[in-house]
């Protein structure tokens, strides 16, 4: 009952991937709500300067009560628009605290701005249209959580209720009517919320969908190092900052390792694999790293000198302490494209055969 309560009103805790698309989406409203406002009150501003007397009211204190409330609402919903620009075109990251400030602030102050407005067209014997739209455009359009959509829409129609009580009273059409249309606002956001709430739910579950069959066709189940779909897709990218640069390519895998699950069983030979793409990624970084296949592993790193890398090779043979040993064969040159990546893995395979022609436990290569 509490958790229903809770969904209803909105205050339970979002996923924060739910609520940063929610917090987004505000954001975007923002911008054009705050725009549009921002024209209209200009418009309004200019139009004072020609307003014709009539119905005996003063032109000088109608344009000063007018220009100030139009004022007003310029100026918050400009800081909203100047936020809400700054961070989409600039793609800043937003602080919820900032947003929701700012809204807040445009909020009270068009909500003050209609009440102002139609309490004075109520006075005299115009509508409320100008409150009620308020009312409307700030609880519909924006994606506000039902229970500051309450009391952003409760306390004004409360406070509004009151002024025109006090002032020249309401009828019996409106005690029937301004709690019905209160009513309306609220279920109105509700059900908009909702449905906007199960829309980011399942943007946000297809997303995380997508990224874990992203992942599980890029990387190695047993390891988790990335694999040749992976090493492909890295060297693909043209926007790949490495490209067009030198690259060392080892190509290594576990001597007689056939042994190992002959002898001890396929667990045990799990148990190999995994340690020594452990020490590997732990040595040369785990983007370096990618499982090539069976027991063979290919290490793809920036070019350096060849005895960091060599000391780099003792530093795997003395976290491995002789449980295992391996063969490794490498080279260097440029990588421009997947072809000459796999033009420097071929020399490498070859400098890997020679080493277990050698007698095994041997790294061999050149950097010529």
């Amino acid at each position: 009952m509490i958790i229903n309560l809770k969904k209803i009103l909105g205050t339970e805790k979002l996923h924060p991937d739910v609520q940063f698309f929610l917090d987004s989406a505000n954001l975007n409203i923002a911008r054009p709500g705050s725009f549009i406002v921002m024209l209209l009150e200009i418009g309004l501003f200019i139009t004072t300067f020609f307003y014709t007397v009539k119905d005996g009211q003063d032109p000088v204190k109608w344009r000063l009560y007018h220009r100030t409330l139009y004022t007003l609402l310029f100026l918050a919903s400009t800081q909203l628009f100047i936020y809400s620009t700054y961070h989409i075109t600039k793609e800043k990251k937003f602080s919820r605290f900032f947003l929701g400030s700012s809204m807040l602030i445009f909020f009270l102050v068009l909500i003050f701005f209609g009440i102002c407005i139609s309490l004075n067209d109520y006075v005299q014997h115009e509508q409320i249209f100008v409150f009620l739209t308020i009312e409307l455009f700030v609880t519909s359009l924006f994606m506000i959580k039902p229970y500051m959509a309450i009391i952003l829409i409760v306390i004004p129609f409360g406070i509004f209720y009151y002024l025109m009580k006090v002032t020249i009273g309401i009828s019996a059409a409106t005690i029937v009517n301004y709690p019905i249309i209160m009513f309306f606002f609220i279920i109105l956001n509700n059900v908009r919320y909702q449905h906007f709430l199960r829309i980011a739910n399942h943007t946000v579950i297809t997303h995380s969908l997508a990224e874990q069959l992203r992942d599980a066709s890029r990387y190695d189940f047993l390891t988790k190092l990335k694999n040749r779909t992976a090493l492909n897709m890295d060297f693909e990218d043209p926007e790949n900052p490495n490209l067009n640069s030198n690259f060392i390519v080892m190509l290594t895998d576990i001597d007689d390792f056939k042994s190992y699950n002959d002898t001890n069983g396929h667990d045990f030979g799990d148990i190999v694999l995994k340690k020594f793409a452990f020490i590997l990624q732990n040595t040369f970084g785990k983007k370096h790293c990618y499982r090539y296949g069976g027991d063979e592993y290919l290490v793809v790193i920036p070019a350096t000198d060849e005895k960091t890398f060599l000391d780099n090779i003792k530093s795997c043979e003395q976290a491995i302490n002789d449980e295992f040993f391996f063969s490794g064969g490498y080279s260097k040159g440029l990588v421009s494209t997947t072809k000459d990546l796999h033009r420097l893995i071929s020399q490498a395979d070859k400098k890997l055969y020679e080493a277990k022609g050698a007698g095994k436990n041997i790294v061999m290569g050149s950097f010529e």
